[in-house]
């Protein structure tokens, strides 16, 4: 997901969702307080779809929103097709929660961080 404000995208930062070949979803995003990374098995839902309120749309008009993209035929994210994921290393917050993850898939590096209230996703090839 990028956040789109009007003709602007921004793709520094924003949730992923990876599909496997059985249907299984794994949605990464920032949690609510800014530091966990949230891990959800469930498809990301656009919190605005289907709203025609007014004040919704001038919302939306004015701060934008994060809407999903298909990025898959776009590299890095095009070499993850048809790769399996070989290894998943973790970095935890002072309690333990989740903050990070890194998925090796083919030697090269998928990390995930929240940072700021912010997810930042980078790929670091082999």
């Amino acid at each position: 997901m990028f956040y789109v404000h009007g003709t602007d995208i921004d793709r520094t930062e924003g949730p992923i969702e990876l599909t496997f070949d059985d249907g299984t979803v794994l949605l990464l995003d920032a949690g609510t307080d800014g530091e966990e990374l949230r891990v959800a098995s469930t498809p990301w839902r656009d919190p605005f779809a289907g709203l025609t309120e007014p004040e919704y749309i001038d919302y939306v008009a004015e701060s934008g929103k994060y809407t999903a993209f298909d990025v898959g035929t776009e590299p890095p994210y095009s070499d993850l097709l048809g790769c399996r994921i070989a290894d998943v290393a973790e970095s935890r917050l002072h309690d333990d929660r989740l903050r990070a993850a890194v998925l090796e898939v083919n030697g090269s590096k998928l990390a995930v961080e929240t940072l700021a209230d912010e997810l930042l996703v980078t790929w670091h090839p082999s």
